[in-house]
């Protein structure tokens, strides 16, 4: 009989399982770059939004303009903003069961 290490079984599960976490591994790195994303374009959209305003409203001494650079500019932000916190809702696993489980229908 041969030793458990040298069991091919076992050693395809260990690859099997070292292959999974390096995967959840990629996963997370991927999922940080795009929360990151996702905060720099919330925060440039702020940041263009306050620099036309102040160049409408110094420069361009238009009232009008700058109602409507701040009104657009705050529709983006809340998207944005609505969209960001959407994507942090980690998505159900409709596979598993519930709380409440009646069992398999015949």
């Amino acid at each position: 009989m041969g030793s458990k290490k040298e069991n091919p079984r076992r050693q395809a599960r260990k690859e099997r399982a070292q292959a999974a976490r390096e995967s959840k591994k990629l996963a997370e790195q991927a999922l940080q770059r795009r929360r990151l994303v996702r905060k720099r374009l919330l925060l440039g959209t702020a940041v263009v939004t306050l620099a036309a305003a102040s160049v409408s409203y110094w420069v361009l001494d238009d009232q009008r303009l700058l109602g409507v650079t701040l009104l657009v500019g705050a529709v983006l932000f809340l998207v944005f903003a609505l969209g960001a916190l959407g994507a942090e809702v980690p998505p159900r696993n409709r596979a598993r069961s519930g709380s409440i489980d009646f069992g398999t229908r015949d």
